[in-house]
């Protein structure tokens, strides 16, 4: 029985998937694998025996040699490279061995990477979102470009259409990517001349992307919410808000955005765009994106920890929290991935930040069944 043993099981990616030939470009997405070392350090002083498995391959090896028996365990921190899913492969093997996981479960994982399909459950239980559009690519037309009619014929399919047809301006993000991937200055989409040039673009940068999600353009103020525990017990470690710089400061970098962008995500000083700050409850659009946030987060079933991107929205008269994107799969590196810090900013240390992730899932044991 897998509960005999006091031993647990971390991942990381970046080395070993290099060393199986994968290029530094097919790895930039391994943030969370990232932090496997300091995980490992957390673990290891709570007085847990920790086994390194550095990739999906030799995961699947030691389940099939039966070696998954001997894990109370699994920390998950894989992200995947393949297929649309492929933040729920690993949860998915680990599901069919019955060994106990932290996060998410494999169709939330699955779910929470398509921006589209998210944003439809979400409007099921009338959690804001900003009104949206999908745009799939037909992958059998090899490189031949979509067009402005076929664009606007699938924009016409959203019940959001005629939102999205007369008010401009609108912003256009890759299907399912992470970590800001695919954002940059020419995303926001002014006018109706520049949606097929956007589009082609993000295409034509993610060959293998599946479409591009079209919504509304929300100019209002930028929360990430961190979120620990699951179900009833999930609740709020903090929120931090994303401050652009004023355009006065910045007029001499026409690229600068008031919005995340893969350039400003991936440099130590968010590339002069932007700071990200603490906000106390006590203000009114924070705590109201800090409930909006955790409602989306158990709607949705997520678990443990990560985080929920709130854009405010006062066109109506009032302030309205949309979610932007959930991530049940947030980054653990200390003093630089988002979770650590808002948890950091909220007097919560990376240690607890672990074992408060840890005890959330280990609350699971109990439904594993013998081998």
């Amino acid at each position: 029985m897998a509960h005999q043993s006091n031993r647990k099981q971390t991942l990381q990616l970046r080395e070993a998937y290099k060393a199986l030939g994968y290029s530094d470009v097919d790895c930039n997405r391994f943030e969370v694998g990232e932090a496997a070392d300091h995980i490992t350090v957390v673990l290891t002083n709570l007085g847990h025996d920790v086994v390194l498995i550095p990739d999906v391959h030799s995961l699947i090896k030691r389940l099939a040699h039966g070696e998954g028996s001997t894990w109370d365990l699994a920390f998950n921190t894989t992200e995947g490279l393949h297929g649309l899913a492929r933040e729920g492969q690993v949860p998915a093997l680990l599901e069919a061995y019955q060994i106990p996981f932290t996060f998410s479960d494999a169709a939330t994982m699955a779910l929470c990477l398509d921006k589209g399909r998210i944003k439809m459950v979400l409007e099921h239980f009338n959690v804001p979102t900003a009104p949206f559009a999908v745009i799939h690519f037909n992958h059998t037309h090899g490189k031949a470009q979509i067009s402005l009619d076929e664009i606007l014929s699938m924009i016409r399919m959203s019940r959001h259409s005629e939102t999205l047809l007369s008010q401009y301006p609108l912003f256009a993000k890759p299907l399912a990517e992470g970590s800001s991937k695919g954002f940059g200055a020419s995303n926001k989409i002014k006018s109706i001349e520049s949606l097929c040039e956007v589009v082609r673009s993000l295409r034509d940068s993610s060959p293998l992307s599946l479409g591009v999600l079209i919504e509304k353009y929300l100019p209002g103020r930028e929360f990430t919410v961190g979120i620990l525990g699951t179900g009833e017990d999930a609740w709020v470690v903090g929120i931090d808000e994303i401050i652009w710089c004023s355009k006065e400061s910045t007029k001499s970098n026409p690229e600068t955005v008031e919005y995340t962008t893969e350039k400003s995500k991936s440099a130590d000083d968010w590339a002069g765009e932007a700071d990200e700050i603490k906000v106390g409850r006590d203000d009114q659009e924070a705590d109201l994106a800090c409930q909006t946030a955790l409602r989306a987060w158990t709607v949705l079933r997520c678990r443990d920890g990560g985080r929920v991107d709130i854009r405010m929205d006062n066109s109506t008269g009032r302030p309205i929290a949309h979610v932007m994107e959930i991530n049940p799969l947030a980054g653990l590196l200390p003093h630089w991935s988002q979770l650590p810090m808002i948890a950091e900013h909220n007097n919560v240390s990376y240690d607890e930040l672990i074992e408060h992730i840890l005890k959330s899932a280990l609350q699971r044991r109990g439904d594993r069944v013998p081998n």
